[in-house]
């Protein structure tokens, strides 16, 4: 018997099966009107069409759903890398541009090569083009260090004399010294602030103007230099550039008496009254007993015909300084103002203080006609120069006031004889 033998036999054929007669009452029996069991198995041909779930709708739309967004992530790369791109390629472009920038005009290199020129000679000589300073990376010779040192030291020399000299009151030969420091070294601070001192205490403030100004170019946030400029500005005249710098100065320093008076007298003197009566009372405001504001605010009162306004500056004056001419200007403002009693009580003691000399001249003055023919002050003159010169005064002032718009042929004012002048002096 072979156990591993190959059988030979040929496969039996099956029979095919017939169906066996179903009973007409079978429960699996097709009654009339009803659909066949297996009409979604078999076409309208006959031939079955076998469907799976590769075939089914859900299928193929997550299908087409996962290729979208296959398509959508590939997309989304792509303009990653684009921007990505862009980027580096907007980066380097810019560098490339900057660096196009920086490179110096044909003028100016050819500025620099000649500038690198002169440096090589004058470094060879040992100097520097005069408003040239070496780059950093330029070697300077030993022969300049030398020459500089040399310079430095004898600087030091004249300022250790010249602060010995002035310490001695010796300023003269200080300032000498000074110069000659300053003409080894120019822009020495040290030498120049010293020098603006010297010339201030001397009252050389035309001297110290432009020293001012150039330590004020090192540094213009120095209030003493300021100040110091302001004065010198004022004491050599020139008002209009000290009344500029006033202005500027009191935007920082609005309280400051001397730069409020530099300023109210530079507006006196360009005829603004108003714009200086306004800084002589901020004056005041800060120090009401400020005799120069008080004088010029009653002479500003005076001189605009309002000498009610300028008397109680005057009494102000005449309590905190007596002064003849304080006494001489109330007077004059109760005069105008017709206050006859009151001008001539000012005027006596006037006199018990400074004497009937001081006092008889006024008397000729011009401001008291308002009130020459009053009963108290015809008496007052009376006592103070007497009846016969009293009366020779108001000859001359009549023939005066009838004079006064007439010309002589010679083309002058006629004036009085010596005989009426000395009539009008006062008694001894």
């Amino acid at each position: 018997m072979k156990l591993f033998g190959k059988k030979n036999t040929q496969p039996a054929k099956v029979s095919p099966r017939t169906a066996r007669p179903v009973p007409a009452d079978n429960f699996y029996s097709q009654h009339a009107g009803e659909t066949p069991l297996d009409e979604y198995s078999a076409g309208p041909s006959g031939r079955q069409t076998h469907r799976t779930s590769r075939h089914s709708p859900a299928r193929v739309r997550e299908e087409t759903s996962n290729r979208a967004s296959n398509k959508a992530i590939a997309l989304l790369l792509f303009r990653t890398v684009l921007i990505v791109g862009l980027l580096v390629a907007g980066f380097f472009a810019l560098r490339w541009a900057l660096s196009l920038l920086d490179k110096p005009s044909e003028k100016e290199q050819q500025k620099w090569e000649a500038n690198a020129v002169r440096m090589e000679k004058s470094s060879a000589m040992g100097e520097l083009p005069a408003g040239e300073t070496a780059s950093p990376a330029q070697v300077v010779s030993a022969t300049l260090i030398e020459q500089r040192l040399a310079r430095w030291e004898q600087t030091e020399q004249h300022l250790r004399s010249a602060e010995s000299l002035s310490r001695r009151g010796i300023n003269e030969e200080a300032a000498e010294r000074l110069g000659q420091a300053l003409r080894i070294t120019p822009d020495n601070r040290e030498a120049q602030q010293m020098l603006v001192d010297i010339y201030m205490q001397q009252g050389l403030y035309a001297e110290a103007v432009p020293l001012c100004i150039r330590l004020l170019d090192q540094d213009s946030r120095q209030p003493v230099l300021q100040m110091n400029l302001l004065r010198a500005l004022q004491a050599s005249k020139q008002f209009e550039a000290g009344l500029v710098l006033a202005e500027r100065l009191l935007q920082d320093q609005p309280n400051n008496q001397m730069v409020l008076s530099i300023a109210a007298a530079g507006q006196l003197r360009r005829g603004n009254q108003e714009a200086a009566l306004a800084l002589f009372e901020r004056m005041l405001k800060n120090d009401p007993k400020n005799t120069e504001a008080l004088e010029q605010c009653g002479k500003i009162y005076f001189a605009q015909k309002d000498p009610q306004k300028a008397v109680p500056y005057y009494l102000e004056l005449v309590r905190l300084d007596p002064k003849p001419d304080y006494y001489q200007m109330l007077a004059r403002c109760y005069a105008q103002l017709t206050q006859a009693g009151k001008a001539v009580v000012f005027l006596g003691q006037a006199a018990s203080l400074f004497g009937e000399t001081t006092i008889a001249p006024w008397l000729r003055d011009v401001g008291f006609d308002s009130v020459r023919e009053t009963v108290e002050f015809r008496s007052f003159a009376d006592r103070v120069v007497g009846i016969e010169t009293r009366k020779a005064i108001e000859e001359i002032n009549r023939r005066e006031a009838e004079k006064a718009a007439s010309v002589v042929p010679g083309g002058g004012l006629e004036l009085p004889k010596q005989p009426e002048l000395n009539a009008i002096q006062p008694r001894k």
